[in-house]
């Protein structure tokens, strides 16, 4: 028996979590087709739609949950979800960071191979009085 009642859920609160579900999947594949969003990061979210999807159909599975973990109060729940999606934000945060330290080391890097191209083009440019008559089309 569960240590507490689960509300009856009106037909707009049944509505509004399977909207918000359809637009996570409709964005997140829109941002996969557009090639925006690579597939590591598209499976996540597809997972996260999934997992939401279960629970926007299945709204008294939470409060199973709740009791099955122990937490009795539905906030702590929904903290402990906040803390998850918390993590998944600090990943992403680090693979972006670290996006932006490789794509600065290219930069840095061909700016290093430009030079030494130009230095090398600089010294083995032929003199700018020949007798040679450039070629014209006809």
């Amino acid at each position: 028996m569960l240590a507490f009642v689960s509300p009856e859920l009106s037909p707009g609160q049944r509505i509004v979590p399977l909207l918000v579900v359809a637009a996570v999947a409709v964005v997140t594949i829109e941002l996969i087709r557009r090639r925006k969003l690579r597939e590591e990061y598209a499976m996540l979210w597809i997972l996260a739609s999934l997992g939401l999807l279960v629970f926007a159909v299945f709204p008294r599975l939470l409060f199973v949950i709740s009791e099955l973990v122990g937490v009795y109060y539905i906030t702590t729940l929904v903290i402990m979800m906040f803390a998850f999606l918390s993590l998944v934000v600090i990943h992403l945060g680090v693979s972006a960071s670290r996006s932006a330290d490789d794509a600065r080391k290219l930069a840095q890097r061909m700016a290093l191979l430009e030079q030494k191209l130009d230095s090398r083009d600089s010294s083995e440019k032929p003199p700018a009085d020949t007798d040679e008559a450039p070629l014209q089309d006809q």
